[in-house]
């Protein structure tokens, strides 16, 4: 696995740096979810996102996106894993400024019978900027045959044309609702991450935004295709269980998986037929 963008660590390091630091400091932010931004005594901070009573599978979805994004050896999908805490430990470490909302954080928390609650860490991206969204005509553009990538932009068309192939993967119909779509400070990579609604049953109409957004996307990545092509039950099923909730309760059922496969095959048809009609070295345009 590529080291996350923008450090040097390497993800499964973060992961386990994520997974067993001790907390600081929760400080909720989230607006629709129980998120908050944890600081650890090791410096690296989380953003950890809870099981709620309003969004019981975020936090797995979350989990299973990032598992998803190995298989496609991505390097900007934050390291994800499975943590427990105590209402005790959110309690006494809740920020100052904050405890106004303990209040409702604590009665929209799932929390188990022993007074603890699952949910996933995330490697907290600092300096992350918004604006992309605002944006979308104009990138889009990028990723067309006859586009013209901007000068230095080249890393983030990528980064764009592979997030389109990943959500319609993924099923994760939420990327535009707000806060979802992230660079670097320097505006050269994007950030993808908020995937709690992945993997959930979609209607008619949210399949057919993803699949609209997919196929305004001409030009994708040749290593990310490769990777795509490989994907298979097993592969899903084996980096699912890395994490350390599998052993109680699997990230994704058989036919969330099912699902996932049906998409695939769609991305990989559509590919196909562009490579037919404009030629392979257009269509696998990035690395």
């Amino acid at each position: 696995m590529p080291a996350f963008v923008g450090t040097t660590d390497s993800q499964d390091a973060l992961l386990q740096t994520l997974a067993d630091s001790q907390s600081r400091q929760f400080k909720p932010v989230g607006r629709t979810s129980v998120l908050f931004r944890m600081r650890t005594e090791s410096g690296v901070t989380a953003g950890y996102k809870v099981k709620s009573l309003d969004l019981e599978y975020g936090y797995q979805s979350e989990i299973a996106a990032y598992r998803l994004s190995r298989l496609l050896l991505l390097d900007n999908v934050p390291p994800t894993i499975f943590r427990r805490a105590t209402r005790k430990e959110i309690k006494a470490r809740f920020h100052k400024e904050k405890l106004a909302r303990w209040s409702s954080v604590q009665s929209s928390t799932s929390w188990e019978d022993d007074g603890t609650v699952v949910g996933a860490a995330s490697y907290w991206i600092k300096g992350a900027r918004r604006g992309l969204e605002d944006q979308k005509g104009r990138w889009q553009a990028w990723l067309r045959i006859e586009g013209t990538v901007p000068p230095g932009k080249m890393k983030l068309a990528q980064d764009l044309s592979t997030m389109t192939l990943f959500d319609f993967l993924i099923g994760n119909w939420d990327r535009y609702s707000g806060g979802n779509l992230l660079t670097n400070r320097q505006r050269t990579r994007a950030l993808l991450m908020d995937h709690d609604h992945a993997f959930s049953g979609m209607n008619e109409a949210l399949y057919d935004r993803l699949l609209g957004d997919l196929t305004q996307t001409e030009r994708f990545s040749r290593g990310v295709v490769d990777q795509l092509v490989a994907l298979d039950r097993n592969a899903i099923r084996q980096e699912l269980a890395q994490d350390p909730s599998h052993s109680s309760e699997p990230l994704l059922t058989e036919s969330q998986i099912t699902a996932l496969l049906e998409r695939r095959a769609t991305i990989l048809s559509y590919i196909a037929a562009l490579v037919e009609e404009h030629g392979e070295d257009e269509v696998l345009f990035f690395p």
